[in-house]
């Protein structure tokens, strides 16, 4: 933090810019037109909408008559009210809500206590005074101009503009929060990230009134609603990214028309030169020959490798073999929680590839849509008259400047009448068995994509039944899978050796599935054990009187489906923990007594803290897995309790904290012992090889979930054995899941 202050310091005079009305030099200074973001460029100065503007009254007094208007806001005043009284006859003046350079401070960032200045320069006796200042993020500037600003401005502006003082006041409030909350958790308060501070891309580039060149940029962790214009001279440490952006503006002009490209047969006999990320493994480079061939012949495919043997990497070396002949775009839909993981693989294995992520809110999408979508027409056109027939100059599709569109299952119904509309040479689908239902949006949607070739990931291709394997061939070929029923009756009794035989054969050029007992010998082996867990007497208690409490619904033969599942549940939480269904009101009156009531209300936690200590001791890093936010609470509360660093992920995190506790988890040398994730959020697209035991606190109802959970450690990378526990609770709801 410190070197990022001092950062700040330097590059700290970049402030909102004031100016003078022309009309009358004696006029007080209103805001000039500074450099933001992009909608505040190139527009005429509007009058700010200000929302608690009283109507046709005084802003100090509240009383009507006489009212003069701020030419920048909607505020109105008495003459008489403003400080100092307004004499000026010109109506065209600014009111001190819009002359203060506070009120354009987005947000308090810090405060920092300093030393007072001696008023005494000459006097040795200690300084006693303390004072303050604060660092600010101004509206429409970036974090790399963030600036302090002392105690003394802040002071003489909250005089003026009482909410000042209060929005400090909150932040006072806040801190303590973050404090206490940073004690707990063993981290830092970080009041500027360096990743806010570091260019992610650069999306367009002008020159300004003085002819100095602007840079559009988004920042590295930001949304793309806060990508700001910058001067160059501001991000000349950023020449990489400078240099990407004017070659991926200049590979355009240069290669002219994608539709140029023609297919060709190509086997790779060893790992690709234009791979970058390290060299594929000899059943990832038979993958991506499968991949390679299938599209030469127009056959679509589903890559159904069990998890941890890297279908990701096999899919970008695929989509990068096709990049290198000139073939694109292509479509990657993947969940949500996996896309930050598809950009670093990307940028890992093929960073020639222009690679966005679309996602986000619909001012994020719009400024994509409007500067990572297309080339600008009016470029293209010059580009045409020498390269290209005039019948393709109005075409969007020629002038698309992405290779890889990243998106999301949400985006794909979301925004379908724009994504629809572009010609797609591959689509690929992550995790592909969420197409199993013909009558998802999901799958309606997609099936309806103008996309030329098809893949679908998944390590589990079926989960329940072969209805879903043809469901999958179906979305894929439905010309070939027409008819699920025709299909459902031809294979009705699959346990014959023949009818087997005849699947075989007709799945066989559509679907590749290794499994790393065959592929990845040399892959450290992984045990399962089922731990059962007796309850406690208070547990006993609880799930007696459930079970009583609800006997009606229980016994009754007919209906009650829903009430059934509702009792289940409960049932299920209270073999957790009984604080699931019953916690305590008063706070525990210190940690050694919050241990132990943690302890003695559940027989599991009471197994977990002895495994937890043993494998502390012997060295393990482990992760646990649940289904509920309510059981991670309880166990992020036990990991505080016994002082132990942690790392946590459910369903709340965003894309990008998720992948920065990931990475601190990974990272070399990494103190976190353990790492608490929710099943269904922390059990895809993950690697957490670092770890090498798993514990599946309670367990899911699909055992895929809990496969999934149980791979993002024993896969590529992994060196030690992997110890797998499995907590249930012995004579319940739990056992009957087994």
């Amino acid at each position: 933090m410190s070197s990022l202050v001092e950062r700040l310091r330097v590059r700290s005079e970049r402030r909102p810019r004031y100016a003078l009305d022309e009309s009358d030099d004696d006029l007080p200074l209103r805001v000039g037109a500074g450099k933001g973001k992009d909608q505040q460029n190139d527009a005429p100065a509007e009058r700010i909408e200000r929302e608690d503007a009283k109507e046709e009254a005084c802003q100090r007094c509240g009383k009507s008559d006489n009212l003069v208007s701020c030419s920048t806001c909607t505020y109105k005043f008495h003459r008489k009210c403003l400080v100092p009284c307004l004499n000026i006859t010109s109506d065209k003046w600014s009111c001190p809500e819009c002359v203060s350079p506070l009120t354009e401070m987005e947000r308090i960032l810090d405060i920092e206590v300093l030393e007072a200045p001696r008023e005494d320069s000459s006097s040795t006796e200690p300084r006693s005074k303390k004072m303050e200042r604060y660092l600010i993020k101004w509206k429409g500037l970036s974090y790399i101009h963030c600036s302090w600003v002392s105690e003394k401005e802040y002071s003489e502006a909250a005089n003026i503009h009482p909410r000042l003082r209060t929005r400090l006041n909150n932040f006072r409030r806040q801190k303590e929060a973050m404090k206490i909350e940073a004690e707990r958790s063993g981290e830092d308060i970080v009041a500027i990230r360096p990743e806010w501070t570091t260019v992610d891309r650069i999306l367009a580039s002008r020159k300004n009134l003085v002819g100095d060149r602007e840079y559009y940029v988004k920042w590295n962790e930001l949304t793309y609603e806060e990508c700001t214009w910058e001067n160059e001279s501001d991000i000349t440490v950023f020449q990489p990214e400078i240099e990407r952006f004017n070659e991926i503006q200049f590979r355009r002009k240069k290669s002219g028309d994608k539709g140029k490209a023609t297919r060709e047969p190509r086997q790779f006999k060893e790992s690709p030169t234009f791979l970058s990320g390290g060299t594929l493994h000899p059943y990832q480079l038979e993958g991506l020959n499968f991949l390679r061939y299938s599209w030469f012949h127009n056959k679509r495919v589903i890559l159904g490798d069990e998890m941890g043997l890297g279908k990701t990497i096999q899919s970008i070396a695929f989509l990068a073999s096709l990049f290198e002949d000139k073939f694109g775009p292509h479509l990657v839909v993947a969940p949500l929680s996996t896309l930050r993981n598809w950009e670093r693989e990307f940028a890992t294995w093929a960073p020639q590839m222009n690679v966005v992520m679309y996602f986000g809110a619909a001012a994020s999408r719009d400024i994509i849509r409007k500067y990572e979508f297309y080339y600008p027409k009016e470029k293209l056109k010059k580009l045409k008259k020498k390269k290209s027939s005039p019948s393709n100059e109005d075409k969007k599709q020629s002038r698309i400047r992405f290779d890889v569109l990243l998106t999301s299952y949400e985006m794909i119904n979301m925004d379908s009448s724009i994504l629809k509309n572009i010609e797609w040479e591959c689509l690929v689908v992550d995790e592909g068995h969420r197409l199993k239902n013909k009558d998802s949006k999901l799958f309606g949607q997609l099936k309806d994509y103008n996309t030329k070739h098809r893949v679908l990931l998944t390590g589990t291709p079926v989960q329940n039944n072969l209805d879903e394997l043809f469901m999958l061939m179906h979305f894929l070929e439905g010309e070939s899978f027409g008819s699920i029923t025709d299909l459902q009756e031809e294979f009705k009794d699959i346990n014959q050796d023949k009818q087997i035989e005849k699947l075989h054969g007709m799945l066989k050029p559509h679907l590749l599935r290794r499994f790393k007992k065959d592929v990845m010998k040399e892959l450290p082996p992984k045990k399962e054990l089922i731990l059962r867990v007796e309850l406690t007497r208070k547990q006993k208690e609880y799930y007696k009187a459930i079970l009583t409490k609800n006997y009606e619904v229980l016994a009754r033969r007919n209906g009650g489906h829903t009430s059934l599942i509702n009792v289940v549940m409960e049932l299920r939480k209270l073999c957790c923990h009984g604080f699931m269904i019953d916690e305590p009101d008063l706070e525990p009156a210190n940690p050694e007594e919050g241990l132990r009531r943690l302890l003695d209300s559940s027989g599991k936690m009471q197994l977990l803290d002895k495994m937890m200590v043993k494998l502390k001791e012997q060295g393990h890093r482990v992760l646990i897995y649940s289904q509920f936010q309510h059981m991670l609470d309880l166990l992020e509360d036990y990991l505080s309790y016994r002082k132990w660093t942690y790392e946590r992920i459910d369903g709340k995190i965003s894309g990008a904290d998720r992948q920065i506790r990931i990475d601190r988890f990974n990272a070399k040398n990494s103190t976190r012992f353990c790492f608490l994730l929710s099943t269904r959020a922390g059990g895809l697209g993950i690697n957490l090889a670092t770890a090498d035991t798993v514990i599946i606190y309670d367990s899911d109802w699909n055992p895929h979930a809990d496969l999934q959970a149980m791979a993002r450690a024993h896969r590529l990378g992994q060196t030690s054995k992997v110890m797998i526990y499995r907590l249930v609770s012995r004579g319940t709801i739990e056992e009957r899941m087994m």
